[in-house]
């Protein structure tokens, strides 16, 4: 955009001039001074070649000149020279409803420098080189220049000593197309009198100007920067009616951000309106930090409106970020799918969030425990089963997948989901390591089934408790499973109704049955290899001991 006054200023220089000066045609003289037209030129082919001493020497000997006259061309030429060393305007020119309109082009490019001097102002000072930028200040390292005197020889050109403030040039930055740089970044936010200044300018300039569109997406985006984007609604509005065509894309992407955020500001704006400006601005290359919180502000105004589908896939699947910004968004998505009913959309928002967080760590947030409440909440709203039990065991690390599985057991129990908590604490007595833990599960199982009324079930955990399981199951694995028929004793019972209804054969199964009874009486009830009738007494009594003391810890849990 500078590149662009300069040139405009320098057409509008050689374009007033009344043509070169002639000297005498005869005999020797004086040289002829130039022309105001021909220093203005001189000026700006000076900076257009990044020349800035030679152009501040010739604007020096046009000042001079015209000490103590009004000219807005050597008006301009000096903010732009200042502007280009980078030097920040002291003080912001004061505006107000009377001032005339900007109708002079010299004018009017003088105020655009100084807004641009006064922007200058709030970024981070540069320090202050000789050879700053691109642009060549009259002297390197290797020179010595003495500074400007009040007086000077008949034949010594003014030759100032010029410092500039720009930051040096870094590679790759150089060759950039004509106003498709981006401005540097401030580190303030604009003033009241800046605002101001950008605004009248936008209001003063002729209309048709090619800055005022720039002036008008410059002044909403101060607004939306101080705080204010509702005000921002008055130039976006305008710049809407101007449709400019000659705008960059950068510029038209400042207009489309402007447009979300005003809309998003505006109280009365309607839920389509904010839909499609803020997918427009989504749309956009813009910094993840800055799209996360621009579709949460959108999904919370569109949510407010009662369009919670809308809200939940402008914000989109997980991941949302790992902070909290990212972990509330994973909790509105989840109460949003929890009153749809989808399940497996609020679980796995569920799974980003938790699965690499400690439990000690989830306790500490107070977003990731209401988070990790509606999971389980979720997760009793259907029968348990093996599928429940593996997303359990996701929703965190593996090293604490048993603490999630009584965590979950225990608000089955407080929720009276009684089968629920009942199969939790099976399934944390068959994977549970510790023998305490053990019977500790297995007691709440027990517990549990028979206040679910599950009398089986009851029944199982409560022989399993009192150390009664290999009467009513095989101890070694050997046999049939529970509730299955034994194929072998099947054999055997077939053998001895055949025998029965045989009369010939009735001896035969007599002796049979006599070696049956025999191998029953002299085979060890623990599996040893030698019967004895003492260590089967000891065995029995130690049996009896261990169900009396569980049954009394059933009695007390």
């Amino acid at each position: 955009m500078k590149r662009t006054w300069i040139a405009a200023a320098i057409g509008m220089a050689a374009g007033c001039g009344h043509g070169p000066s002639r000297g005498p045609v005869l005999g020797a003289g004086a040289p002829v001074p130039e022309t105001r037209d021909e220093l203005l030129v001189a000026t700006g082919d000076a900076v257009w070649r990044g020349d800035l001493a030679a152009a501040h020497a010739t604007l020096t000997r046009l000042a001079d000149r015209e000490h103590g006259m009004a000219d807005s061309a050597l008006d301009y030429w000096s903010e732009l020279l200042a502007l280009l060393r980078c030097e920040p305007l002291a003080h912001v020119p004061r505006t107000s409803g009377h001032d005339r309109a900007l109708s002079d082009p010299w004018d009017g490019l003088r105020r655009l420098a100084q807004i641009e001097r006064v922007r200058l102002a709030r970024e981070a000072p540069a320090t202050a080189t000789p050879l700053g930028g691109h642009l060549k200040t009259g002297y390197t390292d290797t020179e010595l220049v003495w500074p400007v005197e009040h007086e000077l020889w008949s034949d010594e050109q003014p030759m100032p000593a010029l410092v500039s403030r720009c930051a040096a040039l870094q590679p790759g930055q150089a060759g950039g197309a004509d106003g498709a740089d981006a401005p540097p970044p401030a580190t303030g936010a604009a003033t009241a009198p800046e605002l101001a200044l950008v605004s009248s300018a936008a209001g003063l300039l002729p209309a048709g100007h090619p800055a005022t569109p720039l002036l008008l997406v410059q002044a909403a985006v101060l607004d939306i920067s101080r705080g204010d984007p509702s005000a921002a609604l008055v130039p976006l509005a305008r710049l809407e009616q101007m449709a400019p065509p000659g705008l960059t894309p950068g510029e038209r992407d400042r207009v489309v951000l402007a447009n979300a955020l005003a809309a998003l500001a505006d109280p009365a704006a309607k839920p389509d309106t904010l839909l499609v400006r803020g997918h427009a601005a989504l749309a956009l290359k813009i910094s993840p930090p800055a799209r996360r919180a621009l579709s949460l502000l959108l999904a919370q105004r569109l949510a407010a409106a009662g369009r919670a589908d809308d809200a939940s896939a402008l914000l989109g699947p997980p991941p949302h970020g790992d902070d909290a910004v990212g972990r509330y968004i994973a909790f509105k998505q989840m109460e949003v799918h929890a009153r749809a009913g989808r399940f497996a959309l609020l679980l796995a928002e569920a799974r980003e969030v938790l699965a690499r967080r400690p439990h000690q760590e989830v306790e500490d947030d107070a977003t990731s425990t209401a988070i990790m409440d509606i999971a389980l909440r979720a997760l009793l709203a259907s029968p348990v089963s093996d599928a429940t039990l593996e997303v359990l065991e996701s929703l965190g690390p593996p090293r604490e997948r048993l603490g999630r599985a009584e965590a979950f057991a225990q608000a089955a129990l407080e929720a009276g989901a009684f089968r629920s908590a009942m199969a939790t604490f099976v399934w944390l007595y068959e994977n549970d390591q510790d023998a305490n833990r053990k019977l500790q599960a297995l007691a709440r199982a027990s517990v549990a089934a028979a206040r679910a009324g599950d009398r089986a079930e009851f029944a199982r955990t409560f022989r399993l408790l009192a150390g009664q399981e290999d009467r009513s199951e095989p101890a070694d694995g050997k046999g049939a499973p529970r509730g299955k028929a034994d194929p072998q004793a099947e054999k055997r019972a077939d053998r001895r109704t055949d025998r029965r209804a045989d009369p010939a054969a009735k001896p035969k199964a007599d002796a049979a049955d006599k070696d049956d009874r025999r191998n029953k009486l002299d085979r060890p009830a623990d599996g040893a290899l030698i019967a004895s009738s003492e260590r089967e007494h000891a065995r029995d009594k130690r049996r009896a001991t261990l169900s009396v003391n569980w049954q009394r810890a059933l009695l007390v849990v």
